[in-house]
């Protein structure tokens, strides 16, 4: 079967190509670097900014189109599924707490030339689970048989689904939409907008007053975006779950001065819904928060190993649940606002 975790060689030759091009310009001599085109102007370095995240989006996107094109001269066959069920997978960033992902595990069996082989993948778009989990588990349930298309001269490189999947192109466009208007925005406000600033209020702080008005803006659209997901959260249902993990997770911050030791309190829990077992981490709908070592373990002393709990789900995706609905997050992240907003009025000298 295909190991499908991980990237296509383009995506991952051209994010560490361009994470590599950045680094070489930004440290190389500034005689050197002047003499590349538009090095003069703020463009050269906004652009250089977002070359590694436009990198990845392009190439994963021609790596799709790629995949998806070859895959239309492939034969098919019928196959029958073998297992369908949700995985559980862990992830950790370095320096960040561990993520738990639940994934449809579709496996199918089909024969070639009296060969029998054995596929898992689902789509050339990659299923990744979410909201279309359940959708996925049961199009594809255990004994169904399908149509399976396959590289003749390789069949372990097979799919069941090898059109280009639905909303792929808008979702390309928007993405697309939202680096090129945060570009302009960053460009905008770290040229421009200083500028009108400066001429409009004399004994202003222009870089401050602009960076906390936007931060303060970001917080208040999170604030109305936190308190729609709670309100809808109240509503959700619960089915009986079971402590599966119960500690404390280190993680080292190095970003700031001498290394620094945090823990989170990792409370894995596991719940059924619709016949499949899920999993996860998260304690509360809230980001999760590190602390020092006594608080992350009084936290996961409340959900002591093998305790019987209540899981409360979202109903239109199963697998985003939690344990706690927190009412008191939303009034923090609009106090934040609030002070962004009031460094931004003191730093504009109205009050001068």
């Amino acid at each position: 079967m295909r190991d499908n975790s991980q990237p296509p060689p383009l995506v991952l030759g051209a994010t560490i190509g361009s994470i590599a091009l950045v680094i070489l310009v930004w440290n190389m001599p500034d005689s050197w670097r002047m003499r590349l085109p538009y090095s003069d102007r703020d463009e050269f370095y906004i652009g250089f900014t977002f070359l590694p995240m436009v990198a990845l989006i392009v190439s994963a996107v021609i790596a799709k189109l790629r995949e998806a094109k070859k895959a239309e001269t492939w034969s098919q066959t019928t196959a029958r599924i073998v297992v369908s069920r949700v995985e559980a997978k862990h992830h950790q960033f370095p320096g960040s707490e561990t993520t738990v992902t639940n994934v449809p595990v579709v496996e199918y069996e089909f024969t070639v030339n009296g060969q029998k082989w054995r596929g898992n993948r689902i789509s050339i778009g990659e299923d990744a689970g979410g909201a279309n989990l359940e959708a996925t588990l049961a199009r594809y349930k255990t004994g169904t048989t399908v149509t399976v298309y396959y590289d003749p001269k390789h069949p372990t490189d097979c799919v069941l689904e090898r059109d280009v999947p639905k909303g792929f192109g808008p979702g390309c466009a928007a993405i697309a939409l939202f680096f090129i208007g945060g570009a302009a925005a960053i460009y905008y406000l770290t040229t421009n907008a200083s500028h009108l600033l400066a001429n409009a209020a004399p004994n202003a702080d222009a870089p401050v007053t602009i960076f906390a008005a936007c931060f303060g803006l970001v917080m208040l659209l999170a604030f109305f975006g936190v308190r729609h997901m709670m309100k809808q959260a109240t509503n959700w249902p619960y089915v009986s779950g079971k402590i599966e993990i119960s500690t404390t997770e280190s993680h080292r911050d190095t970003d700031n001065g001498p290394a620094r030791i945090y823990y989170t309190p990792v409370v894995e829990y596991s719940y059924t819904f619709n016949g499949n077992r899920y999993r996860s981490r998260r304690i509360n709908l809230s980001s999760t928060t590190s602390g020092s070592k006594a608080w992350a373990e009084k936290v996961a002393a409340r959900y002591p190993k093998g305790r019987d709990v209540e899981v409360h789900y979202d109903p239109t995706n199963p697998s985003n649940a939690a344990l706690e609905n927190p009412t008191g997050m939303s009034w923090l992240i609009l106090a934040v606002a609030a002070a962004c907003f009031g460094i931004a009025i003191y730093t504009s000298g109205v009050f001068k």
